[in-house]
């Protein structure tokens, strides 16, 4: 007999792996953890597999699993292209996004795939720049949404999710053992740089600028090579860098926002379309604190 997967019952494995918990994942699907634990023996029923582990701090993937899951958000997204086409079948124009480098080349990927295929005839413009900077044009209508960090002192934007900033560096060097300690960072402005320094220096930890770039690539390169420490959001921190925690002799860092900010005025509906799916994107891709 053919079996069919559930869209819902997909809906339901993505939402626990990218949280990291039935508890998480059921406060995103306003549903019971019961039920969406329901959901997920039904799905391992259906795939006669074990798909998550589920241990004590975080659900992890089986091997299994793994398999599914890159179907699964392919169905979930050709599901919603489906209906994007059948309810909202055209959209044209032209959208300025404005987002922090780091900040793209984390979400973006998905967005940006997701929606040429269903809009193909909207041009987007996507330009990089400092939060503080990309506030400004946004406010000013040189653009037509903005993904930043939420600025200290413009306390303004609708506020996405939150991300705890860690100190960050090269799985195969130890840079963090230099004194006075080597930095890569955005420039001055920047608030991640702005956080970074004044813990250090609320510790009496000697520091150096040692890499400065407007560029995540940049500075990717100085740390990657073992030239020095950044800090990024936790759940941005690229595979082959390691987590260096309280353990490392280095100060706590402070959480931030990630906010979205539009245009004054009416957005246009090829902006409106992709501001939904830059909340819904950013909002649910988590690092499971």
């Amino acid at each position: 007999m053919l079996k069919y997967l559930d869209i819902a019952l997909l809906q339901a494995f993505t939402a626990v792996v990218d949280s990291g918990s039935f508890t998480r994942a059921a406060l995103y699907l306003c549903r019971t953890q019961s039920a969406v634990s329901m959901q997920l023996r039904k799905l391992e029923d259906l795939a006669g597999q074990q798909l998550l582990q589920r241990g004590s701090k975080r659900v992890t993937l089986t091997p299994e699993g793994e398999v599914l899951m890159d179907y699964a958000r392919r169905m979930i997204r050709l599901n919603e292209e489906a209906l994007v086409a059948l309810n909202q079948p055209y959209a044209e124009g032209h959208v300025r996004l404005g987002m922090p480098d780091d900040y793209a080349h984390h979400f973006l990927p998905e967005v940006l795939t997701r929606f040429a295929h269903a809009y193909p005839r909207v041009q987007l413009e996507v330009i990089g720049a400092l939060s503080g900077d990309l506030l400004n044009r946004v406010e000013a209508g040189a653009l037509d949404v903005a993904i930043i960090t939420r600025q200290p002192n413009r306390r303004r934007g609708t506020i996405l999710r939150s991300e705890r900033l860690v100190w960050t560096g090269s799985r195969q060097h130890h840079a963090h053992e230099i004194t006075p300690l080597p930095l890569a960072l955005f420039p001055e402005g920047c608030v991640f740089r702005e956080h970074a320094i004044n813990a250090l220096d609320a510790q009496c930890i000697p520091w150096r600028i040692a890499f400065t770039s407007q560029s995540f690539a940049g500075g990717k390169i100085a740390v990657s090579g073992g030239l020095a420490l950044t800090i990024v959001a936790h759940s941005m921190v690229p595979p082959e860098w390691r987590v260096l925690d309280g353990h490392e002799h280095l100060p706590m860092l402070p959480d931030i926002e990630i906010a979205l900010h539009r245009a004054p005025g009416t957005p246009t509906r090829a902006a409106a379309l992709l501001e939904a799916q830059l909340v819904e994107s950013v909002s649910m891709r988590a690092d499971g604190t």
